[in-house]
């Protein structure tokens, strides 16, 4: 284990955002073998599953290290949603005052979610097609949105970013769990590690990737946890040195792809520039 705050700390104390939060962010690497890799990354380190990501809505952020899921009487958004798995689990914390609305784009994920949802009886729950570009809920109508592992999916990031802006009611939450970098890497790896964990192609700059939620608004929050990457040996051999590869396999180097959580609040007030009235804001 190491702690990465630091390297993570100074790269966004430019502005990005007027107060930065951060738990000690412990790397861990990932199993080696690929497919534990790509599992040990969507389950064990999502955003909705307890490593981290939202937690109490206690606006005191020194007291946010646990990230404990949700509060009993929550509006909860799920994008992406996919089977259904970790929708039922929100549910099933916020309780019947509580409602989750699961989004996404696949009728086959969504009948099977839906199956799931009539399997453990659970009444506080809805699935809807649609895409996280385009919400299909009114604006301010959810205290907690997640995004895990399809933020960067999204062709137009900053659409979706403004979607989450748009939806998410004032003090309310967001939380994306993703893939960023610090610095670039050959295309022969993104390709490969992407095959394994499909988020990974669209990976960016970290801070491109806060920016989205900078520019929509978004002035409290920040990078909650951070986890390296464990990329197998047998790619990185091919397009890197071998000081590279070592450096690569170094926890506390910049180098490689870090799995991030990133929690934001939307503010009590808009600026005029942010507000989701604005006709001019999803013009990207």
């Amino acid at each position: 284990m190491f702690n990465k705050s630091a390297t993570f700390a100074n790269l966004i104390p430019s502005g990005l955002f007027n107060s930065i939060y951060f738990t000690p962010l412990i790397l861990h690497f990932m199993n080696s073998n690929h497919t534990e890799t790509a599992e040990n990354v969507s389950q064990a380190h999502a955003c909705g599953c307890g490593s981290g990501g939202c937690g109490s809505h206690s606006h005191d952020h020194e007291e946010r290290g646990s990230f404990e899921l949700l509060q009993p009487g929550d509006r909860v958004v799920d994008l992406g949603s996919g089977l259904g798995h970790e929708s039922i689990n929100m549910a099933q914390i916020v309780g019947p005052t509580g409602k989750v609305t699961g989004i996404d784009i696949s009728p086959e994920n969504l009948a099977a979610a839906r199956a799931l949802q009539i399997e453990n009886e659970i009444t506080n729950l809805e699935f809807i097609q649609g895409s996280i570009d385009a919400i299909p809920l009114p604006n301010e109508s959810a205290d907690v949105i997640y995004a895990n592992c399809v933020f960067n999916l999204q062709v137009n990031r900053q659409k979706v970013a403004d979607e989450m802006y748009r939806v998410c009611d004032h003090n309310g939450f967001v939380c994306v769990s993703d893939y960023v970098l610090i610095n670039d890497i050959p295309d022969g790896i993104r390709q490969e590690t992407g095959e394994l964990m499909g988020c990974v192609f669209g990976a960016e700059d970290v801070r491109k990737f806060m920016s989205y939620f900078q520019k929509t608004g978004f002035n409290k929050g920040g990078i909650v946890e951070v986890n390296k990457v464990r990329i197998p040996d047998d790619i990185l051999t091919k397009y890197l040195s071998p000081d590279q590869v070592k450096s690569y396999n170094d926890a506390e180097s910049d180098d490689g792809i870090f799995q991030v959580v990133l929690v934001v609040e939307k503010p009590e007030t808009c600026a005029s520039d942010t507000c989701c009235c604005n006709p001019d804001k999803h013009q990207n």
